[in-house]
């Protein structure tokens, strides 16, 4: 049984039918960390992106996923984004070297609901508005650079070398879909 978000059950706003939750994050973009009560010098407490690392290796062996909430929706993409980051770690001889390797992937220009070249359009619905696609993109993007971030730490082990428990499932196709 695939894992699902502890998110699906918040009232959020939605962009394309994917939550726009708040999460921790040090990159600039729409979600302003300081103006988030939840996780004002609250560390420890977990995000969708804490969430999805932490489901990924489970949800990555499914073909199949079934939504049961627009925090899923999230989960999905970065899913697939978390699998896309670990097959660009792999490669990649040192932390210092995938940090510079993530963040330009993590702001490499990427397909939105809608457009083709999108993996899930399916379950995510088109938007209406050039501000609403504006907005995804804006959260999108700041939640690629924080999970790129956050990828690292979990990629490579103290030593500094890729961490072949995380790396090993790069090879996996989530859904049977690449980004």
């Amino acid at each position: 049984m695939a894992r699902h978000s502890a998110f699906n059950a918040v009232e959020c706003k939605a962009v394309c039918g994917a939550a726009m939750l708040p999460f921790r994050t040090s990159c600039k973009g729409p979600v302003n960390t300081s103006k988030v009560g939840s996780f004002e010098g609250a560390e420890d407490e977990k995000d969708i992106i804490d969430e999805a690392i932490y489901f990924y290796r489970a949800n990555v062996l499914f073909r199949n996923y079934e939504l049961q909430g627009k925090a899923d929706r999230l989960i999905i993409y970065l899913t697939l984004f978390i699998s896309a980051c670990l097959a660009r770690i792999e490669k990649c001889a040192s932390p210092k070297e995938a940090e510079k390797v993530l963040q330009a992937y993590a702001l490499e220009t990427f397909a939105y609901p809608g457009q083709a070249g999108f993996p899930f359009s399916a379950f995510f619905e088109k938007a209406e508005t050039t501000a609403e696609t504006d907005e995804f993109k804006a959260y999108f993007k700041q939640l690629r650079e924080e999970c790129a971030q956050r990828v690292i730490k979990v990629g490579f082990t103290e030593q500094g070398v890729p961490n072949k428990f995380w790396v090993a499932f790069s090879k996996r196709k989530f859904m049977n879909t690449a980004l």
